[in-house]
Protein backbone atom coordinates (compact mmCIF):
# COMPACT_ATOMS: atom_id res chain seq x y z
CA UNK A 1 0.00 0.00 0.00
CA UNK A 2 1.31 3.43 -0.86
CA UNK A 3 -0.24 6.56 0.60
CA UNK A 4 0.55 9.91 -0.98
CA UNK A 5 -1.12 13.13 0.19
CA UNK A 6 -0.35 16.80 -0.39
CA UNK A 7 -1.48 20.03 1.25
CA UNK A 8 -2.23 18.25 4.52
CA UNK A 9 -2.62 20.60 7.49
CA UNK A 10 -0.62 19.94 10.64
CA UNK A 11 -2.43 17.85 13.27
CA UNK A 12 -3.54 19.38 16.54
CA UNK A 13 -0.91 20.17 19.18
CA UNK A 14 0.51 16.98 20.70
CA UNK A 15 -1.10 14.83 18.00
CA UNK A 16 0.20 12.78 15.04
CA UNK A 17 -1.47 11.13 12.09
CA UNK A 18 -1.90 7.32 12.10
CA UNK A 19 -3.19 5.18 9.21
CA UNK A 20 -5.55 2.19 9.52
CA UNK A 21 -7.40 -0.19 7.25
CA UNK A 22 -10.79 -1.83 7.62
CA UNK A 23 -10.72 -5.56 6.86
CA UNK A 24 -13.34 -7.85 5.35
CA UNK A 25 -14.74 -8.58 8.82
CA UNK A 26 -15.29 -4.92 9.59
CA UNK A 27 -12.37 -4.79 12.02
CA UNK A 28 -9.88 -1.89 12.01
CA UNK A 29 -6.21 -2.85 11.68
CA UNK A 30 -3.15 -0.67 12.21
CA UNK A 31 -1.05 0.34 9.21
CA UNK A 32 1.30 2.71 11.01
CA UNK A 33 2.14 6.29 12.00
CA UNK A 34 2.48 8.83 9.20
CA UNK A 35 5.20 11.47 8.87
CA UNK A 36 4.12 14.92 7.71
CA UNK A 37 6.77 17.04 5.98
CA UNK A 38 5.93 20.38 4.38
CA UNK A 39 2.29 19.38 4.10
CA UNK A 40 3.10 16.08 2.38
CA UNK A 41 2.63 12.48 3.52
CA UNK A 42 4.37 9.61 1.71
CA UNK A 43 4.00 6.21 3.35
CA UNK A 44 4.53 2.64 2.15
CA UNK A 45 3.19 -0.45 3.88
CA UNK A 46 5.20 -3.51 2.86
CA UNK A 47 2.55 -6.07 3.79
CA UNK A 48 2.05 -8.55 6.60
CA UNK A 49 4.30 -11.41 7.71
CA UNK A 50 2.41 -13.98 5.62
CA UNK A 51 2.54 -11.85 2.44
CA UNK A 52 -1.24 -11.81 2.16
CA UNK A 53 -2.79 -10.37 -0.98
CA UNK A 54 -4.18 -7.21 0.58
CA UNK A 55 -7.03 -7.05 -1.93
CA UNK A 56 -8.55 -10.04 -0.15
CA UNK A 57 -8.64 -8.19 3.15
CA UNK A 58 -9.06 -4.44 2.74
CA UNK A 59 -12.39 -2.67 2.42
CA UNK A 60 -11.24 0.86 3.22
CA UNK A 61 -8.76 3.15 4.98
CA UNK A 62 -8.85 5.84 7.65
CA UNK A 63 -6.39 8.32 9.10
CA UNK A 64 -6.84 9.43 12.68
CA UNK A 65 -5.20 11.88 15.04
CA UNK A 66 -3.51 10.14 17.95
CA UNK A 67 -1.37 11.28 20.85
CA UNK A 68 2.24 11.78 19.76
CA UNK A 69 4.93 9.48 21.12
CA UNK A 70 2.86 6.28 21.12
CA UNK A 71 1.16 4.07 18.55
CA UNK A 72 -2.23 2.76 19.71
CA UNK A 73 -3.55 -0.64 18.67
CA UNK A 74 -7.07 0.69 18.23
CA UNK A 75 -8.05 4.03 16.69
CA UNK A 76 -9.48 6.94 18.61
CA UNK A 77 -12.67 8.62 17.54
CA UNK A 78 -10.69 11.42 15.88
CA UNK A 79 -10.93 10.24 12.25
CA UNK A 80 -9.68 12.94 9.88
CA UNK A 81 -9.57 11.21 6.46
CA UNK A 82 -11.32 8.20 4.96
CA UNK A 83 -11.17 6.21 1.73
CA UNK A 84 -13.50 3.34 0.87
CA UNK A 85 -13.87 0.66 -1.81
CA UNK A 86 -17.49 0.68 -2.96
CA UNK A 87 -16.95 -2.24 -5.34
CA UNK A 88 -14.31 -4.41 -3.71
CA UNK A 89 -15.83 -7.65 -5.00
CA UNK A 90 -15.51 -6.65 -8.66
CA UNK A 91 -12.02 -5.30 -8.06
CA UNK A 92 -10.97 -8.65 -6.58
CA UNK A 93 -12.52 -10.43 -9.56
CA UNK A 94 -10.25 -8.50 -11.92
CA UNK A 95 -7.02 -8.34 -9.93
CA UNK A 96 -7.04 -11.31 -7.57
CA UNK A 97 -9.31 -14.28 -8.33
CA UNK A 98 -11.63 -14.28 -11.35
CA UNK A 99 -14.77 -16.46 -11.16
CA UNK A 100 -14.53 -19.36 -13.60
CA UNK A 101 -10.74 -19.48 -13.69
CA UNK A 102 -9.02 -22.40 -11.93
CA UNK A 103 -6.84 -22.11 -8.83
CA UNK A 104 -7.93 -18.56 -7.90
CA UNK A 105 -6.22 -17.11 -10.97
CA UNK A 106 -6.57 -13.47 -12.01
CA UNK A 107 -7.71 -12.81 -15.57
CA UNK A 108 -5.58 -9.69 -16.00
CA UNK A 109 -2.46 -11.55 -14.78
CA UNK A 110 -3.19 -14.56 -16.98
CA UNK A 111 -3.73 -12.29 -19.97
CA UNK A 112 -0.35 -10.61 -19.49
CA UNK A 113 1.49 -13.90 -18.94
CA UNK A 114 -0.19 -15.51 -21.95
CA UNK A 115 0.72 -12.62 -24.25
CA UNK A 116 4.29 -12.68 -22.90
CA UNK A 117 4.52 -16.40 -23.66
CA UNK A 118 3.12 -15.82 -27.15
CA UNK A 119 5.67 -13.06 -27.74
CA UNK A 120 8.53 -15.40 -26.77
CA UNK A 121 7.29 -18.10 -29.14
CA UNK A 122 6.75 -15.70 -32.03
CA UNK A 123 10.30 -14.41 -31.64
CA UNK A 124 11.57 -17.98 -31.60
CA UNK A 125 9.73 -18.75 -34.85
CA UNK A 126 11.23 -15.73 -36.60
CA UNK A 127 14.76 -16.48 -35.36
CA UNK A 128 14.46 -20.14 -36.32
CA UNK A 129 13.67 -19.17 -39.91
CA UNK A 130 16.07 -16.27 -40.38
CA UNK A 131 19.09 -16.85 -38.16
CA UNK A 132 19.68 -20.60 -38.19
CA UNK A 133 16.86 -22.55 -39.86
CA UNK A 134 15.26 -25.14 -37.60
CA UNK A 135 11.98 -26.10 -39.24
CA UNK A 136 11.09 -28.62 -36.55
CA UNK A 137 11.27 -25.93 -33.87
CA UNK A 138 9.25 -23.55 -36.06
CA UNK A 139 6.42 -26.08 -36.34
CA UNK A 140 6.47 -26.84 -32.62
CA UNK A 141 6.38 -23.18 -31.66
CA UNK A 142 3.66 -22.44 -34.21
CA UNK A 143 1.63 -25.28 -32.69
CA UNK A 144 2.03 -23.73 -29.26
CA UNK A 145 1.04 -20.30 -30.55
CA UNK A 146 -2.25 -21.45 -32.03
CA UNK A 147 -3.07 -23.36 -28.85
CA UNK A 148 -2.44 -20.22 -26.77
CA UNK A 149 -4.62 -18.14 -29.09
CA UNK A 150 -7.52 -20.56 -29.70
CA UNK A 151 -7.34 -22.92 -26.76
CA UNK A 152 -6.28 -26.44 -27.69
CA UNK A 153 -9.73 -27.96 -28.22
CA UNK A 154 -10.90 -25.24 -30.57
CA UNK A 155 -7.57 -25.13 -32.41
CA UNK A 156 -8.07 -28.80 -33.25
CA UNK A 157 -11.80 -28.72 -34.01
CA UNK A 158 -11.57 -25.60 -36.17
CA UNK A 159 -8.71 -26.93 -38.25
CA UNK A 160 -6.42 -24.04 -37.25
CA UNK A 161 -4.14 -26.76 -35.91
CA UNK A 162 -3.80 -29.29 -38.75
CA UNK A 163 -4.40 -32.94 -37.85
CA UNK A 164 -0.79 -33.85 -38.61
CA UNK A 165 0.37 -31.82 -35.58
CA UNK A 166 -0.12 -33.07 -32.02
CA UNK A 167 -1.01 -30.55 -29.29
CA UNK A 168 1.87 -29.56 -27.06
CA UNK A 169 0.43 -27.03 -24.60
CA UNK A 170 -3.05 -28.44 -23.86
CA UNK A 171 -4.44 -24.99 -23.14
CA UNK A 172 -7.96 -24.95 -21.70
CA UNK A 173 -8.53 -21.18 -22.06
CA UNK A 174 -7.13 -19.26 -25.02
CA UNK A 175 -6.94 -15.58 -25.73
CA UNK A 176 -9.92 -15.69 -28.10
CA UNK A 177 -13.37 -17.08 -27.36
CA UNK A 178 -14.95 -20.10 -29.04
CA UNK A 179 -18.55 -21.34 -28.95
CA UNK A 180 -17.72 -23.47 -25.91
CA UNK A 181 -15.22 -21.39 -23.95
CA UNK A 182 -14.73 -17.67 -23.34
CA UNK A 183 -11.19 -16.46 -23.95
CA UNK A 184 -9.19 -14.18 -21.68
CA UNK A 185 -10.00 -11.06 -23.71
CA UNK A 186 -13.75 -11.53 -23.34
CA UNK A 187 -13.51 -12.69 -19.72
CA UNK A 188 -11.69 -9.49 -18.77
CA UNK A 189 -14.12 -7.38 -20.81
CA UNK A 190 -17.07 -8.91 -18.94
CA UNK A 191 -15.46 -8.20 -15.57
CA UNK A 192 -14.79 -4.59 -16.57
CA UNK A 193 -18.45 -4.19 -17.57
CA UNK A 194 -19.55 -5.50 -14.17
CA UNK A 195 -17.11 -3.16 -12.43
CA UNK A 196 -18.40 -0.14 -14.37
CA UNK A 197 -21.94 -0.87 -13.25
CA UNK A 198 -20.77 -0.66 -9.63
CA UNK A 199 -18.26 2.19 -9.91
CA UNK A 200 -20.83 4.84 -8.88
CA UNK A 201 -19.44 7.49 -11.18
CA UNK A 202 -15.84 7.48 -9.87
CA UNK A 203 -14.28 9.22 -12.85
CA UNK A 204 -10.69 8.27 -12.03
CA UNK A 205 -11.53 4.58 -11.83
CA UNK A 206 -13.67 4.74 -14.96
CA UNK A 207 -10.81 6.43 -16.80
CA UNK A 208 -8.50 3.52 -15.98
CA UNK A 209 -11.21 1.06 -17.01
CA UNK A 210 -11.45 2.84 -20.36
CA UNK A 211 -7.70 2.52 -20.79
CA UNK A 212 -7.89 -1.24 -20.19
CA UNK A 213 -10.71 -1.42 -22.73
CA UNK A 214 -8.52 0.45 -25.23
CA UNK A 215 -5.90 -2.26 -24.80
CA UNK A 216 -8.49 -5.02 -25.23
CA UNK A 217 -9.67 -3.43 -28.48
CA UNK A 218 -6.10 -3.34 -29.80
CA UNK A 219 -5.42 -6.88 -28.62
CA UNK A 220 -8.48 -8.28 -30.38
CA UNK A 221 -7.17 -6.82 -33.63
CA UNK A 222 -3.56 -7.90 -33.10
CA UNK A 223 -4.38 -11.41 -31.83
CA UNK A 224 -6.61 -12.06 -34.85
CA UNK A 225 -3.73 -11.02 -37.10
CA UNK A 226 -1.33 -13.30 -35.22
CA UNK A 227 -3.78 -16.15 -35.56
CA UNK A 228 -3.89 -15.69 -39.34
CA UNK A 229 -0.08 -15.43 -39.60
CA UNK A 230 0.41 -18.54 -37.47
CA UNK A 231 -2.13 -20.60 -39.43
CA UNK A 232 -0.29 -19.64 -42.63
CA UNK A 233 2.93 -20.99 -41.12
CA UNK A 234 1.27 -24.20 -39.89
CA UNK A 235 -0.33 -24.89 -43.26
CA UNK A 236 2.60 -23.87 -45.44
CA UNK A 237 3.73 -26.50 -47.92
CA UNK A 238 7.34 -25.54 -47.27
CA UNK A 239 8.94 -23.27 -44.68
CA UNK A 240 11.81 -22.06 -46.86
CA UNK A 241 9.41 -19.91 -48.89
CA UNK A 242 10.35 -16.19 -48.61
CA UNK A 243 6.65 -15.42 -48.10
CA UNK A 244 6.65 -17.54 -44.93
CA UNK A 245 9.78 -15.77 -43.70
CA UNK A 246 7.93 -12.45 -44.18
CA UNK A 247 4.87 -13.83 -42.38
CA UNK A 248 7.02 -14.92 -39.44
CA UNK A 249 8.44 -11.40 -39.15
CA UNK A 250 4.93 -9.94 -39.16
CA UNK A 251 3.96 -12.43 -36.45
CA UNK A 252 6.94 -11.40 -34.35
CA UNK A 253 6.31 -7.66 -34.75
CA UNK A 254 2.61 -8.00 -33.93
CA UNK A 255 3.44 -10.12 -30.88
CA UNK A 256 5.83 -7.42 -29.63
CA UNK A 257 3.10 -4.79 -30.01
CA UNK A 258 0.64 -7.05 -28.21
CA UNK A 259 3.00 -7.50 -25.27
CA UNK A 260 4.63 -4.10 -24.75
CA UNK A 261 2.30 -1.87 -26.79
CA UNK A 262 2.85 0.01 -30.03
CA UNK A 263 4.70 3.33 -30.05
CA UNK A 264 2.91 5.97 -32.11
CA UNK A 265 5.15 8.97 -32.95
CA UNK A 266 5.73 11.54 -31.62
CA UNK A 267 5.15 9.63 -28.36
CA UNK A 268 8.44 8.11 -27.14
CA UNK A 269 6.72 5.00 -25.73
CA UNK A 270 3.38 3.16 -25.87
CA UNK A 271 0.43 4.81 -24.14
CA UNK A 272 -2.91 3.42 -22.88
CA UNK A 273 -4.83 4.75 -25.90
CA UNK A 274 -6.35 3.09 -28.95
CA UNK A 275 -3.74 1.98 -31.44
CA UNK A 276 -0.99 1.98 -28.83
CA UNK A 277 -2.06 -0.02 -25.77
CA UNK A 278 -1.16 -3.69 -25.38
CA UNK A 279 -1.16 -6.27 -22.59
CA UNK A 280 1.38 -4.39 -20.47
CA UNK A 281 -0.75 -1.24 -20.53
CA UNK A 282 -3.86 -3.30 -19.73
CA UNK A 283 -2.13 -4.81 -16.70
CA UNK A 284 -0.79 -1.49 -15.38
CA UNK A 285 -4.07 0.37 -15.88
CA UNK A 286 -5.97 -2.45 -14.18
CA UNK A 287 -3.75 -2.05 -11.10
CA UNK A 288 -4.59 1.67 -11.03
CA UNK A 289 -8.28 0.82 -10.70
CA UNK A 290 -7.44 0.01 -7.07
CA UNK A 291 -6.42 3.64 -6.46
CA UNK A 292 -8.54 5.50 -3.88
CA UNK A 293 -8.92 9.16 -2.91
CA UNK A 294 -8.88 10.13 0.75
CA UNK A 295 -11.67 12.50 1.76
CA UNK A 296 -11.62 14.72 4.82
CA UNK A 297 -14.30 13.69 7.28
Amino acid sequence: IRIEMQNVPAPANGKSYVAWFQDEKGQTQLLGPLTLQNGTIIYTYQGDKTHSNLLTKIQGFSITEESSGSTPQTPSNQTIYQAQFNNATYLKNILYATPGLPNNQSVVTNLLETIKSLNDKAGSINDSLQVQPDYGLVRRQATRVIEVIDGTNYAQSSGDLPNKYRPLEHVSIGLLSSSKQQGYLDILAAQLDAFKQSAQGDQAQLGHVQNVENALSDLRNWVQKMRAYDVDILKAATLNDPAITSTALQLKNTAVDSYIGHTVPPDPAPRPVLGSAGASQAYIEAQYIAELDFHRV
